[in-house]
């Protein structure tokens, strides 16, 4: 990577400007980076800097913490793509001093623009394309929801899988490209409103009730046969992890367990995944819900909450199938319902019951 090597002190308001080729139909803010104390900005066309006297860089320039003040600076470029810190984006760069003394970067562009970076980030590019058309139509529909609920929030959506992943211009495929081209402004909507769309890799066989897992009672929400193990890379897992590493994340959470000496499941939704662990120590039994443990653990280490546990010798071992939360649209399901003839529609129609799709407004 490579990076200027001066710096731009910045003690004021800076506003560094980038020009777009077509006008904004429909934003999307992504939080690309977070708690930085260096941001670097290069492109090959020039960066053009206002607002601050003496400090001007042609094709690069570098933001330390230490020097912003606590007004927003909003950056672009003649051309059509900015490096921040090494990774191209379209579209505007904003960068915010935080209260905790770090910075925030954030992606301003057009949705459209934004799911070039999505797609191909989310599923392999090479999947039969009604299946990347089912993706774009999605994706569109979460960012334009999670963009109706920001609130006062100062981005609309994350970059990471905590919310979908964008990998910008470093994520773009052509035939990724196409899928969000043929489905330009395409969203799904129940009763005419926004949906949240969420979706997963692999649901195991049957995709789970948004109610059960986050309380979302929604009847496009609800769960479905899904036949996804017939392809699925996620059909069975088995992964080891140590009692001493479970104990010490969960202590990091609150949960004092000492010695454990079973570790069982509680309860399972109606859809088979485990909703709460029970471990039984000496201090008597503790449960901790299964999303918990997941979120804890980590996402290698426990794919889905779709397991069995069991203790051999020191470890744990966790013997499941799926990947992802379960709600919503299976992606590893989208793709068997599109090898056996199914298009975008249907698919969507199927994981998302009851709904409609629609096209937004897009220049």
């Amino acid at each position: 990577m490579h990076v200027n090597k001066s710096c731009v002190k910045i003690c004021f308001a800076v506003l560094i400007l980038l020009s777009a080729k077509t006008s904004l139909a429909e934003n999307i803010r992504v939080a690309i980076a977070d708690n930085q104390r260096v941001v670097t900005l290069q492109t090959t066309a020039g960066l053009r800097i206002e607002g601050s006297p003496g400090h001007r860089q042609e094709k690069a320039v570098t933001f330390r913490a230490a020097d912003m003040g606590r007004q927003p600076v909003r950056v672009s470029s003649s051309g059509e793509q900015v490096k921040v810190n090494g990774k191209a984006y379209r579209g505007t760069i904003e960068i915010r001093k935080k209260g905790n003394g770090t910075l925030l970067v954030i992606n301003d562009l057009d949705l459209e623009s934004y799911l070039l970076g999505v797609v191909a980030a989310e599923i392999p590019a090479d999947w039969e394309m009604e299946v990347l058309k089912a993706q774009a139509v999605a994706s569109r529909t979460y960012a334009l929801y999670q963009k109706q609920n920001a609130g006062r929030r100062l981005y609309h959506i994350l970059a990471t899988v905590d919310s979908q992943m964008y990998l910008g211009k470093r994520g773009e495929r052509q035939r990724a490209a196409q899928a969000v081209k043929d489905t330009r402004g395409m969203i799904i909507t129940y009763h005419g409103k926004v949906i949240p769309a969420f979706y997963h890799a692999s649901c195991g066989g049957h995709t789970e009730d948004a109610l059960v897992l986050w309380g979302i009672d929604e009847p496009y929400l609800k769960g479905v046969d899904c036949d996804c193990q017939n392809i699925s890379t996620y059909g069975s897992w088995e992964k080891r992890v140590t009692m001493a590493g479970i104990i010490r994340a969960l202590g990091r959470e609150g949960y004092r367990l000492g010695k454990v000496n079973s570790v069982e499941i509680g309860t399972l939704t109606a859809a088979g995944r485990v909703k709460n662990v029970l471990f039984r120590h000496a201090g008597g039994t503790t449960s901790v819900p299964a999303e918990t443990l997941r979120a804890t653990l980590g996402y290698s280490s426990l794919p889905s909450i779709f397991f069995e546990p069991e203790i051999i010798g020191r470890e744990v071992v966790l013997s499941g199938r799926g990947l992802g939360h379960g709600v919503g649209l299976c992606q590893w399901g989208a793709k068997e319902m599109a090898r056996t003839g199914a298009d975008y529609q249907a698919i969507l129609a199927y994981y998302y019951p009851g709904t409609a799709l629609a096209r937004r407004g897009v220049r």
